[in-house]
């Protein structure tokens, strides 16, 4: 069985009756919504048309959100509805970027996910959903994709049917009938000066679609839409600071006495102890961040105790405690084999976020391709600049150690930058359009100021040029680049969440 809506638009009035319904019934908080209707507007004067959009989960196939969720809390039913179990619900919002369609929110009192879950507790008795109970042109039409006889089947069979984003390769189970491409695709309308009965966006958000609207071509402009806000902020941003630092700080350690000249043990053994507590306090402090950005911390056991597999946010989790390990081993021996389990761990530890942000299919710009690798150098960049930090703090490292780092930051630092100049080319196949828009908004748009001149003059050709021409400004070109470093990955997270997705 799959259950799923055909949505009828040709009879579709934009009453509102669906999401008044849903909200009734599922008690949804003020605010957030189940389904809701959007409103666009088409043409110029005096040819203009508005359309209306009904848009809700998709009750996908290949569901995102089950994927990432890292405690199986969301899970596909037999009768092919995706839905949440409270009782386990971190409040993660891994979920909330793994869908493409904007379909779920973090309920505020409870801090546990929320979304349609096609009113199963009616479809166990037989009955419809509430919203095609109430609607009163019949635009909105449940069934059985799987049954060939149902109404839905028969639509699907003989009409001409759309889904919203196929490229993201959901197998959503939602279709349209009759509706206009600019409901169902944000990337084709820009953002009205005036809403309708709702406020529109602010802040960063209004700018970032302000530069798309005054930049695009498009003559569609949405004139009602329910509110959205970014929702990962500086505990992710300062997570990814802090891990490039745990991830970097010994790797670049043991890199770096690899490449000096071994003559003083005693500084060498000290060296690898003390860049082992460094990294540790910082992986301490990434934990930490992690946790404080969950809803629901006094559950985060739960990713230990009932993981899924498929998720990155589990997968990472263990990375991070098998690095642990290796740095807590670091604190009293020193062996080849810890040595080599420090570069594999600590570059995974580095990278496995490429991989959840891959999962992330709601967030084009997070699914850059060749991000594994940049945050591996990132790591480098951190690693290496804590260490320089040291060593002018007065801590004693080893000097074949210390001569070894303007060579290795510089090379990082120059690897930072070219993955800095080919972010625009970067985008994931087949989602080409929408990461071009994102990306563009670092380049060009309201956070290209900030990228070029904080993030890329001051935090990485400022201190190449330092390293290059006066080694004795060390730690302020090590400096500059933990400063850019910070506001980079600020940045990637922010225009990540800017631009609308539904």
């Amino acid at each position: 069985m799959q259950l799923g809506f055909v949505i009828d638009h040709t009879r579709c009035i934009g009453c509102h009756a669906c999401t008044v319904a849903c909200k009734s019934e599922n008690q949804v908080p003020v605010g957030d919504f189940r389904t809701w209707v959007k409103y666009t507007e088409g043409g110029t004067f005096p040819s203009v048309r508005r359309g209306f959009s009904v848009l809700r989960c998709n009750q996908c196939t290949e569901a995102p959100c089950v994927e990432i969720c890292p405690v199986t809390a969301l899970s596909k039913h037999k009768n092919g509805i995706v839905d949440v179990d409270p009782s386990v619900c971190i409040g993660c919002k891994g979920c909330t970027h793994a869908c493409p369609y904007d379909a779920i929110y973090i309920n505020a009192e409870s801090g546990i996910a929320e979304k349609c879950h096609f009113c199963e507790h009616r479809t166990e008795r037989g009955l419809a959903p509430a919203c095609a109970v109430v609607c009163p042109t019949e635009a909105i039409i449940p069934g059985d994709f799987h049954d060939p006889e149902s109404r839905v089947s028969q639509l699907k069979r003989d009409g001409d049917l759309t889904v919203r984003k196929p490229e993201a390769g959901t197998v959503p189970n939602v279709f349209y009938i009759g509706v206009d491409s600019a409901g169902i695709d944000p990337g084709e309308t820009n953002l009205s000066k005036g809403f309708i009965w709702s406020e529109p966006p602010s802040g960063e958000r209004e700018a970032a679609q302000r530069f798309e609207a005054e930049h695009s071509t498009d003559t569609a402009r949405t004139t009602y839409d329910v509110p959205r806000s970014q929702i990962w902020g500086w505990r992710v941003s300062g997570y990814l600071w802090t891990k490039s630092i745990a991830a970097g700080v010994l790797p670049v350690a043991f890199l770096a006495q690899a490449m000096g000249a071994q003559d003083a043990p005693i500084e060498a053994e000290f060296s690898r102890f003390i860049a082992a507590v460094v990294s540790l306090v910082f992986l301490g402090i990434t934990g930490l961040l992690l946790v404080a950005d969950l809803k629901r911390p006094e559950r985060f056991l739960y990713i230990f105790l009932r993981p899924n597999w498929d998720s990155w946010l589990v997968r990472g989790s263990f990375i991070i405690l098998a690095y642990n390990a290796v740095l807590v081993a670091c604190l009293f021996v020193g062996s080849w084999l810890l040595e080599w389990a420090a570069y594999f761990l600590g570059g995974w530890t580095a990278a496995y976020t490429a991989y959840l942000f891959g999962q992330a299919k709601g967030r084009v710009l997070w699914m850059r391709k060749g991000l594994g690798v940049h945050l591996v150098i990132q790591a480098g960049i951190a690693g290496a600049s804590i260490l320089v930090l040291m060593d002018a703090l007065g801590v004693a490292l080893d000097p074949g150690l210390v001569a070894s780092l303007p060579g290795i930051l510089s090379a990082c630092l120059g690897g930072h930058l070219i993955a800095a100049l080919l972010e625009s080319r970067m985008a994931p196949k087949g989602r080409e359009k929408e990461y071009a828009r994102a990306a563009r908004l670092i380049s060009h748009g309201p956070y290209a100021r900030m990228h070029w001149g904080a993030g890329v003059v001051l935090g990485i050709i400022l201190p190449l040029t330092i390293l290059a021409d006066e080694i004795g400004l060390l730690p302020a070109a090590a400096i500059l680049a933990l400063a850019g470093l910070l506001i980079e990955e600020d940045l990637f997270v922010r225009a990540g969440q800017a631009l609308p997705i539904s």
